[in-house]
């Protein structure tokens, strides 16, 4: 039976207005979601928007068509390895310091892309620019966690969704613009170096207005499954490379292949090993 005594009800309603003093919503928090979308919208639009660039960039540097395909996968292939790895580190270290790292190493990265002399200087500003964009990404979902509630929060995660989408269909369209507008000699290169004013203005609200570590986050060890992270980028790496070596007419890296099943395996039994021993990770 309930217990509908006044002391138990004078206990239950002392109880509600404990959790609700707790829960203060940020009076920043549309703000906070604002900045953060246009982060997120910036670094996921850099996911499609270069391959309408791809002959300018093959005939401005004088590529082959191998070597300018990692532009494109290079970038998705670091933004996938360390997404999940840049939302356990948002966790730990608070979202305000990992979205000023990130967008840093974003705008680093997108201004030598802009700048490059060569094939290999572009894959290898692409490949930091996806590492960056996966320590960005995550911190938008940790945000919306932690400054809504209810409703709220799920409008929050509606309009996230909604920039996802919108950004990666927009990515051709505004980059064949920028290409029309500056050129198609040099246009691949606004591409990349136009991010360099926005992510420098958005680091203002950044450092203003996202608040640092949660402090429901506790002050735990923070535990990285560094061996996890790197047999699962060997894993994806012996698929992509054979594959986009046969794209640009080259098959003498297909025996690479083989590997696959042998780095899928390590991953798998190092991963059950970390479950079992019950250490909290973070590889993916």
């Amino acid at each position: 039976m309930t217990d509908t005594t006044p002391a138990a009800s004078a206990e239950h309603g002392a109880g509600t207005a404990v959790d609700t003093e707790e829960w203060q919503p940020d009076p920043h928090r549309w703000r906070v979601l604002g900045v953060s979308l246009v982060v997120g919208f910036m670094v996921l639009l850099d996911v499609t928007i270069v391959n309408v660039a791809v002959p300018s960039m093959r005939s401005g540097l004088e590529a082959a068509p191998g070597t300018i395909q990692w532009v494109v996968s290079g970038y998705a292939l670091a933004f996938g390895l360390t997404l999940v790895t840049g939302g356990r580190l948002g966790d730990a270290y608070g979202r305000r310091r990992l979205m000023v790292v990130g967008l840093l190493g974003f705008v680093a990265s997108s201004a030598a892309a802009g700048l490059a002399p060569d094939a290999t200087w572009l894959v290898v500003a692409r490949l930091v620019q996806g590492a960056s964009a996966g320590l960005l990404t995550p911190q938008n979902s940790g945000l919306i966690q932690t400054l809504f509630r209810g409703r709220e929060r799920g409008i929050a995660f509606g309009t996230f969704g909604l920039v996802v989408s919108v950004s990666s269909a927009l990515g051709p369209v505004l980059g064949g613009v920028i290409i029309a507008i500056a050129g198609t000699e040099d246009g691949w290169r606004w591409i990349f170096l136009v991010n360099v004013p926005i992510g420098l203005l958005l680091l203002v609200p950044i450092l203003r207005l996202v608040p640092g570590r949660d402090p429901s986050s506790g002050t735990e060890r923070v535990h990285l499954d560094l061996l996890g992270a790197v047999l699962l980028g060997a894993t994806v790496l012996a698929v992509l490379v054979p594959v986009v070596n046969v794209e640009g007419g080259t098959v003498t890296l297909l025996p690479l292949l083989v590997l696959v099943p042998v780095f899928a395996v390590a991953f798998v039994r190092w991963e059950h090993r970390v479950v079992r021993r019950g250490v909290p990770r973070c590889s993916t």
